[in-house]
């Protein structure tokens, strides 16, 4: 197949230093580095060399906020379907789901989730409220557009789940979580409502802070009869151990991003996750596939949750999550995929398969 690998470009619209230019040995550099520029240009570089040695013919596809450019590309060289690491236009996430419209619009098939569920996933308190519905434990939660009215709009759920943690409801990569999203009291509450509204532009989402393991369960396939028809990698779990004991255990920007950093070098995955008793584990790995089968993920996707007492309690489902690999160390989801056995090539060519079947096209 002529397959287009389809990936937003940072070095067109980063304001920042794109530190990746073949030259910077980023090791000498004193200072702390933002990697978050770097994920999907290693993504994109893996899945080009994982395709080498197979069949099909693969070009790489950029795209920045020239969309007719894009259109053009697309028309004039139509492939048989798109390997979509897209998750921005201009470095603005919210239009993630407008490009795979695009790619709805023109009938060209795409792998990964369609542009209904990656706009839902970015509505983390839609999803929550959706969740819930099913009876599948989250946090309490609200969402508050107002930090002069933090006690409205859903304040009774959590004013006594202290402490608790505020994020923008519309972000995804952990932006706007740092060490200062825990709170433990009103006036707390009310600043960092404040620090969300002003400096994201968004409602803040206010939900109790769940003090237990953090889990990621990657899971990949598709609902054919129901949710058993899906595939879980072995869980992993988030080391917070080499944190120090002042700084909040969460995955923070500066965790996931923020190379050199006290909170980088302290939050490493374990995969498979240690210790989990064959019973909680059967529950978060079904309670995964459920959240992927509800929120409407396709091919692949990624469930984090907070344990605590036994209970898995859902933070979020991200349908586009960091596929990378060929680096100095795997990201998550390709970590959790070779746990399972997949080589990388495998997890990429099943990806492309699962894809395949999904809209009805031959290998």
């Amino acid at each position: 197949m002529k397959i287009d690998i389809i990936f937003n470009d940072p070095t067109q619209y980063s304001t920042g230093r794109i530190w990746d230019d073949g030259k910077t040995d980023i090791d000498k550099v004193e200072e702390s580095i933002d990697m978050s520029e770097y994920g999907v240009l290693d993504e994109m570089k893996s899945v080009q060399r994982a395709l080498k040695a197979s069949e099909h013919s693969t070009k790489i596809v950029p795209v920045a906020l020239d969309v007719q450019k894009l259109i053009k590309e697309l028309t004039d060289d139509r492939p048989d379907i798109i390997f979509n690491l897209c998750e921005s236009l201009d470095g603005d996430p919210t239009q993630e789901m407008n490009i795979a419209s695009l790619f709805e619009i023109l009938k060209i098939p795409y792998t990964g989730s369609r542009a209904l569920t990656l706009g839902l996933a970015l509505n983390k308190s839609r999803v929550k409220e959706i969740l819930t519905y099913y009876n599948i434990p989250t946090a309490a939660h609200y969402l508050c557009n107002d930090s002069g009215k933090y006690k409205e709009n859903g304040f009774s759920k959590v004013k006594d789940k202290f402490p608790l943690i505020v994020k923008p409801s519309r972000e995804d990569a952990s932006i706007g979580i740092d060490n200062n999203s825990i709170v433990r009291d009103e006036a707390q509450l009310k600043n960092r409502i404040e620090y969300i509204l002003d400096t994201h532009k968004q409602p803040a989402l206010v939900e109790e802070f769940i003090e237990g393991r953090e889990i990621n369960v990657s899971v990949v396939g598709n609902v054919k009869k129901d949710e058993n028809d899906l595939i879980v990698f072995p869980i992993s779990e988030i080391d917070f151990s080499l944190l120090p004991d002042d700084y909040p255990k969460i995955v923070s920007y500066n965790s996931k991003w923020m190379y050199k950093t006290v909170e980088f070098t302290g939050t490493k995955a374990v995969c498979p996750a240690k210790d989990l008793s064959p019973e909680l584990e059967a529950l978060i790995q079904q309670t995964a596939r459920k959240v992927y089968a509800i929120v409407g993920a396709s091919d692949y996707a990624r469930v984090d949750f907070r344990v605590k007492g036994n209970v898995p309690y859902v933070l979020e489902l991200n349908p586009n999550p960091d596929i990378a690999s060929d680096v100095d160390e795997d990201t998550g989801f390709t970590r959790s995929g070779k746990a399972y056995g997949w080589s990388y090539e495998t997890l990429i060519q099943n990806i492309i398969k699962f894809a395949s079947e999904r809209w009805n096209i031959s290998l």
